[in-house]
């Protein structure tokens, strides 16, 4: 990080996401405090900020429904969870109740 940051100067930005999926939260931790990174879930988040200030709009009015429970999904849904909580200054187990995941791998019961 120290050598990127050294070629590319203080403000490159990280994406972490392609570094592999199952190493993106670990890195984005790490990283967070000291660098400029990101992953997916902030560029969806942005999108949808965007979005709503165009209709006067705010996260806490919405509900979000992710078709798939993997790592972007989650990690998307967390960071609209903890954005919503940040905004209405509600405890984010109380934001994440706007939030449904649902997994494309249903199991069916049979009787």
């Amino acid at each position: 990080m120290t050598v990127v940051k050294q070629n590319y100067g203080e403000k490159v930005l990280i994406e972490f996401e392609y570094f592999a999926n199952h190493n993106s939260f670990e890195l984005l931790a790490k990283y967070g405090t000291t660098h400029l990174v990101q992953g997916t879930a902030s560029v969806v988040l942005a999108g949808v900020v965007a979005a709503l200030k165009l209709i006067n709009g705010n996260l806490a009015n919405h509900t979000f429904l992710f078709l798939g429970a993997g790592e972007a999904g989650t990690g998307i849904a967390e960071l609209i969870a903890l954005e919503m909580s940040k905004q209405t200054k509600t405890p984010i187990e109380e934001t994440r109740k706007n939030i449904w995941l649902v997994d494309s791998k249903v199991v069916e019961k049979k009787s």
